[in-house]
């Protein structure tokens, strides 16, 4: 028999044989929970809980984090009132897009070592570390670049304070959002952190 015939044939024996095959053909690890395709090994759960959507809904806008902080619950009642049966279309959803994903990346340094540039390691990464943590996930603005704002320039601070941890009681926060919005952009200011 040639070569060639013999190496057909002991190919065709090898992707026979059932515990060969399934061995090609199973992944490595399995997704787990609404997350889509996820490929090479990642996976994770997208939660759906109630605690977890308010604080998604919260790390998505800076200005409801920036007013109601962690308090899941206000950031609850604010997503009924205002989008369930109010004028605002905003998504309490604890699905990342790629957008997103890309924004905790560049916004955290220990997800963008864990990370790198991958979306899915990005997403695992806030869904099992961030998010117990109460890291925010919007582009752009968050509580910690109004903080670098704030901090970064001396009349903003005589204007509104350097108190900026106490995000539901003096709106310190709040109102370096809106001074960015309505002046700081504008002006040429920077809100990036160091």
């Amino acid at each position: 028999m040639k070569p060639e015939v013999i190496a057909i044939l002991v190919l065709m024996m090898c992707c026979c044989s059932s515990s060969v095959g399934a061995f090609f053909l199973i992944p490595s690890e399995a997704a787990t929970g609404p997350t889509g395709p996820t490929g090479g090994g990642i996976s994770f759960t997208v939660p759906t809980d109630q605690a977890s959507l308010n604080e998604c809904y919260g790390a998505r806008y800076w200005d409801l984090r920036a007013t109601f902080g962690t308090d899941g619950d206000s950031l609850g009642s604010h997503y009924t009132s205002s989008t369930t049966n109010g004028p605002e279309n905003r998504s309490n959803s604890c699905t990342l897009s790629d957008a997103e994903a890309q924004c905790y990346i560049d916004r955290y340094p220990d997800a963008k070592t864990y990370a790198g540039t991958d979306l899915q390691k990005a997403r695992k990464h806030y869904y099992e570390t961030g998010m117990a943590e109460n890291r925010d996930f919007a582009c752009g603005l968050s509580v910690k670049e109004l903080q670098c704002y704030g901090e970064r320039y001396s009349d903003l601070q005589n204007a509104f304070g350097t108190n900026y941890t106490a995000r539901g009681t003096d709106q310190a926060l709040y109102r370096l959002g809106q001074h960015w919005a309505n002046n700081g952009e504008r002006e040429g200011r920077d809100f990036s952190c160091p």
